[in-house]
């Protein structure tokens, strides 16, 4: 099972690249854009520091309607086999944007939480597990709920029960291929810091902040939807034929017998 997820979510990836590159080309030109102004309303001065405040929520906002693009494409692209539509945002990516809004709200909570605490998990092992339990309970909801989120953009009716009862079999699979990948891209982005550290030139730190570091988001939003993709894939077939079993059972349980 972790196999499934890990490589055949790179699989599939490779599998519909040029559809994927195809769906995705037009929102990461759309990204990129944002975070070039993030940039330079971040380093343009003081002035142009207090616009970049006023506008953050509008373009924090506009990221996520990126990803909530790019994740419903690649998963209709690998799920549904369908041929990349252009950029749009119809009620699909709105339904999906609320989604994700709520996935987010879940863990304001938790991530305040965490930055509160996170300094006295320095002085004691009993804050260092406390920290542990904030992160991994939103976490085991985030991934337990995540179908939902695949239902939504490929038009199926997924209820936050049903992925609740779709992820019980997979669950530790998904969080390992998750957990590897998250350590895979925080030493890459570790190791590439500390490159164009060491280098320390303007003209990388420039192309890292507005190109690769960018393009690199989005790769990573595309694996994490591959990887929902398989999820759904490996979840639904064996939901579906239980549900069977259990209504073949009700069909044909004795009734009550008569007083």
């Amino acid at each position: 099972m972790f196999l499934r997820f890990f490589l055949g979510s790179l699989y599939l990836m490779g599998q519909h690249r040029y559809a994927i590159l195809k769906g995705v080309a037009f929102p990461s030109f759309i990204y990129l854009a944002l975070q070039a102004v993030i940039y330079g309303l971040s380093n343009g001065g003081p002035s142009l520091n207090d616009i970049g405040l006023l506008l953050h929520i509008p373009i924090s906002l506009a990221e996520i309607a990126i990803v909530v693009i790019i994740a419903i494409s690649t998963m209709r692209t690998v799920l549904l086999d369908e041929r990349p539509e252009v950029f749009r945002f119809s009620k699909r990516e709105l339904r999906f944007f609320l989604y994700y809004m709520g996935f987010l709200i879940v863990w304001l909570i938790p991530s305040m939480l965490i930055g509160a605490t996170s300094t006295l998990a320095l002085h004691s092992i009993w804050m260092a597990f406390v920290l542990l339990v904030f992160f991994l309970v939103p976490l085991f909801f985030t991934l337990r709920l995540s179908l939902v989120l695949v239902g939504v953009a490929i038009d199926r009716k997924i209820s936050l029960r049903d992925s609740f009862s779709m992820t019980h079999r997979p669950q530790w699979a998904l969080f390992i291929s998750l957990a590897i990948f998250s350590a895979l891209f925080s030493v890459f982005y570790f190791l590439w810091g500390g490159v164009a550290g060491l280098i320390n030139s303007e003209s990388l730190n420039l192309i890292s902040a507005l190109l690769f570091f960018p393009l690199f988001d989005i790769f990573a939003y595309v694996l994490i939807s591959a990887i929902l993709a398989v999820l759904y894939s490996e979840s639904y077939q064996a939901f579906s034929t239980k549900r069977v079993h259990q209504k073949h059972r009700r069909d044909h349980s004795p009734g009550e017998a008569p007083s």
